[in-house]
């Protein structure tokens, strides 16, 4: 009899459950209408910085040297590799500099946030060479021209051919049957439509010729001719950019007084393949050599260099107002360091920054940075970045402050482009030192830094030779020795 009972009492609670279901719901309804709210981080502020980031340094020191980036990959070529030994001033100071042309080259992916992943190893050129450019077309990476040896003397009209792979990396060397009719170091490049072009350069003289080779179906270049239209000035370690079917020649070294000039000029390619007559544009707020160019967005940078003996850490750019036509050039965020001989490259929004040479030697570092809406370089930083910044620049001034060298000026030359100090050390050591036009008298006393050192340098405006001499950035008087 229990047992009917309980069956009984089951049959009417299960009879209840759907009723409950129902007001549980209708409970549940009544407390809350809305699906719960996921809680939010709120991210970091951040302000645009006009400055530089530093991402994965190169294998190898490089400055002039030639690279090519496309596909998030860029690659560094050739160049210039070494070292100067700091703190040495006298007799053996041109010992003291050593530097290589390389033949090898080296590759990074670009990572997803901007930075670069570890450099690898690419393939070697067939010839050491450095002061040349780089240019691609279709399925190839043409280097061309340069030099090698010591100081640079031996000129190279060579070319070298490379196949571009799917992955981004570089495939062998190989060199081409036809060659430059100049042999030309610090070579400038540029393909358009099934042409390549060579601009100015050093080939036993400055150049302001122009060659040209059509590039075949099969990527071998064919002959190259020579322009009959020459560039306003001769070009040499200059910058190019191209527009279209137009180029730009930036910047460049002036031979007779050892400085940069400041013009610019433009010319495009004509249905003959040949360029049209070159005439002038807006020119540089200063005159620099040495400097490296990029283009982003209708912008065109003029970076770093050279002015005289002094490195130059200033950025310029102009817009391109038209065919052809140029805005007034205006300073940007500058370089993190006075360099010449680096690369920029320009992947997507990004720019980068490799390598190059200063008083303090040659250079593996990468900076990087991003473009803002007005052309503008930097980034957008947080608070941390910001302060570490301010930080970084008030160390850099300090430093800059501490001149490492002592003496005393025995012999002042003047020019209008540069001072030539005689200077004896408190060791009595005596050294020839080059800086921009200064007013010193014989027996000051001054403080100087490491400088670049030119071993049997020709000053063309004094007609005479020096054995070895420093060309330094800046002085410090101290004051007047006793008598």
């Amino acid at each position: 009899m229990n047992r009917i009972l309980l069956q009984k009492n089951s049959i009417t609670f299960l009879s209840f459950l759907p009723l409950l279901s129902i007001l549980i719901l209708g409970l549940t309804s009544c407390t809350s209408s809305e699906e719960p709210v996921p809680e939010t981080i709120e991210s970091e502020p951040t302000e645009w910085l006009a400055a530089w980031r530093e991402t994965s340094p190169m294998l190898d020191v490089r400055s002039g040297a030639a690279h090519y980036a496309a596909n998030g990959v860029i690659h560094m070529i050739g160049g210039i590799g070494g070292a100067v030994v700091q703190g040495k001033v006298g007799a053996d100071v041109a010992a003291s500099s050593a530097q290589m042309f390389m033949r090898s080259s080296e590759y990074a992916r670009v990572k997803e946030d901007g930075t670069l992943a570890v450099w690898h190893t690419g393939p070697e050129l067939n010839v050491e060479r450095g002061y040349f450019s780089t240019a691609p077309s279709n399925n190839y990476l043409y280097a061309i021209g340069g030099a090698h040896g010591p100081y640079g003397k031996s000129l190279l009209n060579s070319v070298e051919r490379a196949e571009i792979k799917p992955d981004g990396t570089l495939g062998q060397w190989m060199l081409e049957e036809n060659i430059l009719n100049i042999p030309r170091r610090c070579v400038k490049l540029a393909v358009i439509d099934n042409y390549i072009y060579a601009f100015g350069g050093f080939g036993g003289i400055l150049l302001d010729t122009v060659e040209r080779a059509e590039i075949k179906p099969d990527g071998s270049l064919g002959e190259w001719l020579m322009a009959n239209d020459r560039m306003t000035v001769a070009r040499y370690i200059h910058g190019v950019e191209k527009a279209g079917n137009g180029v730009y020649m930036i910047g460049g070294h002036n031979k007779l007084t050892g400085g940069g000039i400041p013009y610019v000029e433009w010319s495009k390619a004509g249905e003959d393949g040949f360029f049209q007559s070159w005439s002038k544009r807006a020119e540089l707020q200063i005159g620099r050599y040495g400097l490296a160019t990029a283009s982003h967005d209708g912008f065109i940078y003029a970076i770093g260099g050279l002015s005289g003996a002094t490195y130059l850490d200033t950025i310029e750019r102009t817009h391109i107002d038209g065919e052809g036509q140029l805005s007034a050039w205006s300073y940007t965020t500058p370089m993190p360091s006075a360099r010449e001989g680096a690369t920029a490259v320009v992947l997507e929004n990004m720019i980068y920054l490799i390598g190059g040479s200063n008083n303090d030697g040659f250079r593996n570092s990468v900076s990087y940075a991003t473009f803002n809406k007005q052309g503008e370089i930097g980034f957008e930083a947080t608070l941390e970045e910001i302060q570490q910044h301010q930080s970084a620049l008030l160390e850099d001034k300090e430093k800059k402050l501490e001149l490492p060298h002592e003496g005393i000026v025995t012999e002042h030359i003047k020019t209008p482009q540069y001072s030539y100090l005689h200077i004896k050390m408190d060791d009595g050591v005596t050294v020839w030192l080059a800086v921009s036009t200064q007013d010193l008298r014989e027996g000051e006393r001054i403080q100087f830094p490491n400088g670049t050192i030119m071993k049997n340098f020709h000053s063309n405006s004094l007609n005479r030779n020096f054995p070895f001499i420093i060309f330094i950035t800046e002085i410090q008087p101290l004051r007047m020795e006793a008598e």
